[in-house]
C-alpha cells in the first residue's frame, strides 16, 4: 500500500501538505492545483482516503469564515495560530469544522443558516454581521475591533487596557516636553460581497488618541500599511521631524517593530537605549533581535480556541443575550525598554 511519503515525494511536496490535502476538514489550507495534483497521485498509487469528514449523527457542524486570504494568513502568524486554535478545539470537542469561507469570493447569508454556529475572523462590517445573523443566531466574532453595538458574541484580547499601560510606562522615560509615538494601521472592514469598505480605526490607535489628550501631550502618530517596509520609513519620518525630542516609540506588531528598530540602526540609533521601544504579539523571533524586543503577548491560539468552546456552548443553549469574552496580554520586558 502506498505511503503520504511516497506520495510526498513524487508530488514534490512535505508529507504535511499530503496530509492536509487528503484531509476534508484542512485542505483549504492547501492551494487547488497542489491539492489536485496530491489527489491524482494518490488515486494512482491506489492510497485510500476519505473525501467526507467522519461525524456521528449528533456531530455539532460549524463554519469558519475569514476575511484572509489563503497567502495572508500563511504570511501572517497572528491569524494562523487563532485557526490553529479553532482546529484543535475542535479535535477536543469532537466538532465538525464543515466548510472554510474566504470573503474575498463573496458569500450568501442563507447558505450558512443550517450550521450550529458560525465564527468569524477578522473584520466584516456590521450590515454584513447583520444579514448573517437573519439566517443564523450563532455567530462569534474573534478579534473583529469592533463591539457591532453588542450584536453578536465576541472572543478579544485587552488590546486598549494593553496600550495604555505601555504608554504609562513609556511615560517614565519621557519627559513632559519629549514625545512617545505610535505607528500603527487602521482595520479594513469586509462586506459580504467581498469587497473592503471603509477603514476603521484600530483599538490601540483609539487608546493612544486618548492617552495623549488626557495627558496633554503632542501626538506623533503614524499610520501605515502594516508592512515592516511601511513602519521603517514611518519611524525615518519621525526621526526627522522629531529629532532628539523623540523619546519612545510604540508600535502595533512585532513585524512592525522589526522596521523600527532597522530605521534607528540606518540613524545610528540605538533601541533602549536612545529611543525605547515596546511592540504587540511576541512573537517568537522578538527574543532573538539584537537588541531584545520588549513585546507585548497577545492570545492567540487561546482566541480560536475559546471561540470554538463559546460557540459551542451557544450551540447548545438558548440565550437571547450576546457574551464578549476577554483575554488578556501580557508584558515581556527585554533590551528595548525596561520599565523603571
Amino acid at each position: 500500500m502506498a505511503t503520504i511519503k511516497e506520495i510526498s515525494k513524487l508530488a514534490n511536496v512535505s508529507p504535511g501538505t499530503v496530509s492536509r490535502a487528503l484531509n476534508p476538514d484542512k485542505r483549504e489550507f492547501v492551494a487547488n492545483e497542489t491539492r489536485n495534483r496530491v489527489k491524482q497521485i494518490a488515486d494512482q498509487l491506489g492510497y485510500h482516503y476519505s473525501d467526507r469528514a467522519k461525524q456521528s449523527k449528533d456531530t455539532l457542524n460549524f463554519a469558519v469564515i475569514t476575511t484572509l486570504t489563503l497567502e495572508e494568513e500563511t504570511r501572517d502568524e497572528y491569524w494562523r495560530f487563532v485557526r490553529h486554535g479553532i482546529y484543535e478545539a475542535a479535535r477536543t470537542e469532537e466538532i465538525n469544522i464543515s466548510k472554510i469561507i474566504r470573503m474575498q469570493a463573496g458569500l450568501h447569508p442563507q447558505d450558512l443558516a443550517n450550521y450550529d454556529a458560525i465564527i468569524i475572523t477578522g473584520t466584516v462590517s456590521e450590515s454584513a454581521v447583520k444579514s448573517l445573523k437573519k439566517y443564523n443566531q450563532h455567530i462569534i466574532l474573534v478579534d473583529a475591533g469592533t463591539h457591532y453595538h453588542n450584536l453578536v458574541d465576541a472572543v478579544d484580547s485587552n488590546l486598549a487596557e494593553l496600550t495604555t499601560t505601555a504608554l504609562n510606562q513609556l511615560s517614565t522615560v519621557a519627559n513632559d516636553d519629549e514625545l512617545i509615538a505610535f505607528i500603527g494601521g487602521n482595520r479594513k472592514e469586509m462586506s459580504l460581497d467581498g469587497s473592503l469598505s471603509k477603514g476603521i480605526a484600530d483599538v490601540r490607535t483609539m487608546a493612544y488618541e486618548n492617552w495623549v489628550q488626557t495627558h496633554h501631550r503632542q501626538t506623533a502618530f503614524k499610520e501605515i500599511d502594516w508592512t515592516t517596509k511601511d513602519a521603517m520609513q514611518a519611524t525615518t519620518e519621525l526621526i526627522t521631524e522629531y529629532g532628539n525630542k523623540l523619546r519612545a516609540i510604540l508600535v502595533a506588531s512585532d513585524p512592525l517593530a522589526i522596521g523600527a528598530m532597522k530605521a534607528m540602526s540606518q540613524n545610528h540609533l540605538i533601541a533602549g537605549k536612545d529611543i525605547a521601544l515596546i511592540s504587540f504579539d511576541d512573537l517568537e523571533f522578538t527574543s532573538y533581535l539584537t537588541p531584545s524586543l520588549t513585546s507585548i503577548w497577545l492570545p492567540k491560539s487561546e482566541l480560536g480556541y475559546t471561540a470554538l468552546l463559546q460557540a459551542e456552548m451557544f450551540a447548545k443553549t438558548k440565550r437571547n443575550w450576546s457574551v464578549r469574552t476577554i483575554i488578556p496580554g501580557s508584558f515581556k520586558y527585554r533590551e528595548t525598554f525596561l520599565p523603571q
